[in-house]
């Protein structure tokens, strides 16, 4: 969260509370948001997929031709709006191969497109490759079938609409369509819905998708941007359930659970028809949708079925009178999402993140005695009003104040029709578009505590260190230390521990105390600092000997659940070639448990290097690989400071009765403060090689038990702050679009000064300029950038142009073969560098001919004259960069210097050398 309450004494928070100061932040509050109120949409027709009009044609109404201007009566860039990175997760990042290089080749791409998804634990479905020799080699799923089982929290577009070439799934031709496509084929289980998600278990067979019976997820605009409050239940929607259920309710279940789920697709954008209040000015209002349905016999609880047409299609009754007489529609839309529309998709987050959404049970209150009343739920902020630099005023009432980019413009701008829709991401955790983290960043507490014009200092200091120390000061928690110290003890806090660390307090999943951990994460500026978080354990299973990962459904195919002697189920663990029984697991539930003992553990990995020998892999190997998937950052439910982290909690006192500098051992960042990861039911496991520990921070006790401590987390994250299994941070390959600025955004990107800008005025003309470079990766990457004209070239590889910059330390031939050739000292990583079409195609050239490059320097030349900038064809013959087209050099100071050189080649090598006397 971006604006967390400084620490203040427990008496002054209660008096300026009850005395109505707080909370409000940089000026008085406004009676409402008025970007936050529904407005009525400008009339328009709703057109189905072939352009007709839904009263004509009884079909499904297509987002894309209703509110796209690429075809169809919208006016919306529906093909820029849908490249945002809240529709794609990844789809736009994924290729075969991906994972290789990670040790992971099961993964496909970074994100919930291929990457690791959010559920099923243990036993995580991977998304099949794009090309596949035959079915044995098929994921758990194709990306059909991630539709269906992951719909439900995706907005459509992206990954719901295009394959990984970038073609609209029911645009394909059957004949073009290689067998076992991903993208294209689906698996189908004999047992479909048991052992929870990804379809079912047993046997199973890979099937071609019929992408144009199902149609596509086109965005569903209405998802984000209905006013939920407007949901009412019409007739016939509580048709089978009495109308016990609320239209929110009932609305999820039928986009969910009977369009997405039931694989029809291009119905899921109509749901909300049916229970939005187009209407509001008649009696009684109007939707403009009924679904037929038909009440569901033999079922527990009240349910429905859907009554198909001859096609097989759901049966839909636009309502002509909702319309007017012109056949188009008014709609009351959210210009801004409200904060039950973010957590329709979010709702997870509970779990995950300890967060429950922003509404009404978020603000803080007060008790008769004057003291707060704080559960898991509140966040000191909620109803707080934040003035921008800009000096707009906003409530703090809903997700946007910190995570729309747009939400503090003035109420008299026009409005942005083609708004890409990439929202502040700050530094993500789930490696989707990492080239867009902090690209703007989401509101920070430190821009809104200490760096705005205007900051909030609710306890009336000049900034956050006088806060600090004065609070700290009175009370007591200074004592001991002399008074010029203070400032510099106070400001090491502000350096190293995030804001979150201590202002995140007393989370809960449902009412159960929530396990918060503390690590070293990139946080705002770039800066290391210590942050809380939860991590996901989870543990894969891989062959040693070829690296392969086995799938979900393979995992699966070797147990079969049985019932005992004892009238108890259990998951019989069988020889695959023979059925032999080796071993049990246990059942959670209809869900394959783990092996109960050592021996079972044995016969586990027996069956899985039978399967894997069967499959053709010589000497298979397995073991059970323990990991941390992804570190959840915990961003909300800030605290107030009687609530927050005290000095205690970290820091022991010495006899004086001061605390101590020194962390505690016994604190919250300390050794003792231990999770448990998992429990073997044998540490012989570990030291067998069976169970194989995969971060340097997990440790196997004597009684099995798999343990973490901070101290050894702050340790190993220090040297690797990345938040997912993927190590985004320290990669030393980064590949992401090109984005199109103006010349003083790609400069401001590129972090050069006002005089190298000046220097490039002739290489980048006032036009619009195309940069690719990445705040995320290994150092020697996030100094990088490329920049280039937006031209009539680029034009005509359409909307979507690639980058790729790999780098690699240099090694002993490289610095021999560079000062062989008279070029000097190496005193830089070697990087090669291609650009690429939508398709990932690498291009001949740069396409506008000449771009800028900028490279971080950490040589030891003072002057231009003292570095030569070394391009090559293949990493071997070197040549220098001279003259004019060495543009820019700053000096490594205090951080790294940089050069700017101009080049003329694509897919090359480049590298600094110092030159020698």
């Amino acid at each position: 969260m971006w604006i967390h309450r400084l620490q203040i004494c427990p008496w002054l928070w209660a008096v300026c509370f009850i005395a109505g100061i707080l909370p409000s932040y940089g000026g008085e509050a406004p009676a409402d948001n008025g970007f936050d109120r529904a407005v009525l949409h400008p009339a328009i027709p709703l057109l189905d997929e072939s352009g007709r009009h839904v009263l004509d044609s009884g079909l499904p109404y297509s987002p894309k031709n209703s509110c796209g201007n690429g075809s169809g009566s919208g006016c919306h860039d529906y093909a820029r709006i849908t490249r945002g990175y809240h529709f794609e997760q990844g789809r736009d990042e994924t290729r075969d191969g991906f994972g290789n290089k990670l040790g992971l080749p099961q993964l496909t791409g970074p994100g919930y497109f291929g990457g690791y998804n959010c559920m099923s634990g243990n036993a995580p479905g991977w998304l099949a490759r794009k090309s596949n020799g035959s079915a044995a080699e098929f994921g758990d799923f194709g990306a059909p079938d991630l539709v269906r089982y992951c719909g439900a929290c995706h907005s459509g577009g992206g990954w719901g609409e295009f394959d990984r070439n970038g073609g609209r799934y029911d645009e394909q031709s059957a004949e073009t369509v290689k067998a076992f496509d991903g993208d294209y084929f689906s698996r189908q289980f004999q047992e479909p819905g048991k052992t929870g998600q990804y379809g079912g278990s047993g046997p199973s067979e890979v099937v071609a998708w019929d992408w144009r019976r199902s149609g596509v997820r086109e965005a569903d605009c209405m998802l984000c941007h209905a006013d939920f409050s407007r949901l009412k239940i019409f007739p016939p929607s509580g048709l089978g359930t009495g109308g016990s259920e609320s239209a929110a309710l009932q609305f999820a279940r039928l986009r969910d659970e009977k369009f997405i789920a039931g694989g029809f697709f291009r119905h899921a954008a109509s749901a909300i028809w049916e229970f939005l209040d187009v209407r509001p000015d008649t009696e009684g209002g109007a939707a403009l949708l009924a679904v037929e349905r038909t009440p569901a016999t033999g079922t527990a609880t009240p349910d429905y079925r859907l009554v198909l047409d001859d096609q097989g299609n759901p049966k839909l009754h636009w309502n002509r009178d909702a319309f007017d007489e012109s056949g188009k529609i008014q709609v009351p839309m959210l210009r801004f999402p409200a904060s039950d529309n973010c957590m329709y998709c979010h709702k997870t987050g509970n779990s995950r993140r300890g967060f429950y959404g922003f509404g009404p049970e978020v603000r803080v209150r007060m008790a008769g005695d004057g003291t707060t009343i704080t559960d898991f739920r509140t966040d000191v902020h909620k109803g707080a009003v934040w003035t921008e630099d800009n000096g707009q005023a906003r409530v703090i009432d809903n997700c946007n104040a910190c995570h729309a980019r747009q939400y503090y413009k003035s109420p008299a701008a026009n409005v942005d029709l083609d708004a890409d829709h990439n929202f502040p991401k700050g530094n993500g955790d789930n490696d989707v578009r990492n080239d867009l983290d902090n690209a703007p960043p989401p509101a920070s507490c430190e821009h809104c505590h200490d760096q705005a014009a205007k900051p909030a200092l609710p306890s009336g200091h000049k900034n956050v260190l006088e806060a600090h120390r004065e609070i700290w000061k009175a009370n007591g928690d200074m004592r001991g230390y002399p008074e010029n110290t203070l400032d510099r003890i106070t400001q090491t806090h502000l350096n190293v521990v995030a804001c979150q660390t201590c202002h995140i307090s007393r989370l809960a999943d449902n009412g159960k105390e929530f396990p918060m951990r503390y690590r070293y994460r990139v946080g705002y500026g770039g800066r290391l600092k210590i942050f809380p978080y939860k991590p996901a354990y989870r543990y894969f299973v891989q062959d040693r000997t070829s690296g392969r990962v086995l799938n979900r459904y393979e995992r699966f195919s070797v147990i079969e659940e049985r019932t005992g002697s004892d009238g108890g189920n259990y998951g019989a663990i069988l020889e695959p070639a023979s059925g032999k029984e080796l071993g049990r697991v246990v059942m959670n539930g209809d869900e394959f448990g783990e092996p109960p003992t050592f021996a079972d553990y044995k016969a586990l990995k027996q069956a899985y290097d039978a399967l894997l020998g069967m499959k053709g892999y010589a000497m298979p190997n397995v073991r059970f690989v323990y990991i941390e998937s992804n570190e959840y950052a915990l961003s909300h439910a800030t605290r107030p400071s009687p609530q927050a982290v005290q000095c205690e909690d970290c820091h022991a006192r010495k006899q004086s009765g001061a605390f101590s500098a020194l962390i505690s051992a016994e604190g919250l960042l300390g050794e003792a403060n231990v999770a448990e990861v998992a429990k073997l039911p044998d540490r012989r496991l570990v030291d067998a090689g069976i169970v194989e520990l995969g971060m340097p921070y997990y440790k196997v006790q004597d009684d099995g038990r798999i343990v973490e401590n901070v101290a050894d987390v702050l340790y190993a994250s220090r040297l690797d702050p990345s938040m997912s299994i993927l190590r985004s941070e320290t990669a030393r390959t980064v590949e992401n679009e090109f984005k199109t600025l103006s010349r003083a955004e790609a400069l401001a990107f590129a972090d050069l000064d006002e005089a190298a800008g000046q220097k490039l005025a002739a290489d980048l003309p006032s036009g619009e300029a195309l940069l690719f470079g990445s705040k995320v990766g290994h150092s020697s990457l996030r100094g990088f950038a490329l920049i280039q004209t937006r031209g009539t070239r680029t034009l005509a590889y359409g909307d979507v142009l690639k980058g790729r910059v790999e780098s690699r330390p240099a090694k002993a031939k490289d610095r021999t073969r560079i000062f062989g050739q008279g070029f000097g000292n190496l005193v830089a990583d070697i990087y090669s560098l291609a650009v690429m079409d939508a398709s990932g195609r690498t291009l001949p050239g740069l396409v506008e001919g000449t771009a800028l490059v900028r490279l971080p320097y950490r040589g030891k030349a003072k002057a231009r004259g003292g570095v030569n900038v070394l391009v090559s064809n293949d990493g071997k013959v070197w040549q220098r960069v001279g003259g004019k087209n060495l543009l820019v050099f700053r000096p490594r100071g205090d951080v790294d210097g940089y050069v700017v050189v101009r080049i003329r080649r694509s897919a090359l090598y480049l590298t600094l050398a110092d030159k020698v006397g």
